[in-house]
């Protein structure tokens, strides 16, 4: 859950992962879809839809993930558009990591990327166990 005692170590690691990249908008939603922490922001994007979408399908990767025995998987979705790149990562089947990337602000390298938000997962479970 996010606490007012590990927000600050959540938003720190978000913060990091955003300048690290260049996103335009981190968000850490619930599986709902329910965003509960946001650094920068994506206010041109439907995403009060699209959340709720992503976290439809993260549902299937979770239970893949169950049927499989895999305890500690990690699922991402991606999105390569025109205007906006979109990457999904599944944070410790309970969460959803989302990174908005404008393409007239920065380019993704999905390397650079999947390295970041793997470093920031970990360092998230680490927040939550606090």
């Amino acid at each position: 859950m996010v606490t007012e005692k590990n927000v600050n170590a959540i938003r720190s690691v978000m913060d990091q992962l955003a300048q690290d990249l260049g996103t335009q908008s981190v968000m850490l939603t619930d599986r709902a879809g329910m965003t509960l922490v946001e650094v920068g922001s994506a206010p041109n994007l439907p995403m009060v839809i699209v959340l709720p979408l992503l976290s439809t399908g993260f549902s299937t990767t979770g239970e893949v993930a169950r049927q499989l025995r895999e305890e500690d998987a990690t699922s991402v979705y991606i999105h390569e558009g025109v205007n906006v790149d979109l990457y999904c990562f599944d944070v410790m089947q309970r969460f959803l990591l989302v990174l908005v990337f404008n393409k007239k602000w920065a380019s993704s390298k999905i390397g650079s990327v999947w390295i970041n938000a793997k470093r920031a997962i970990r360092e998230l479970r680490d927040a939550f166990d606090k």
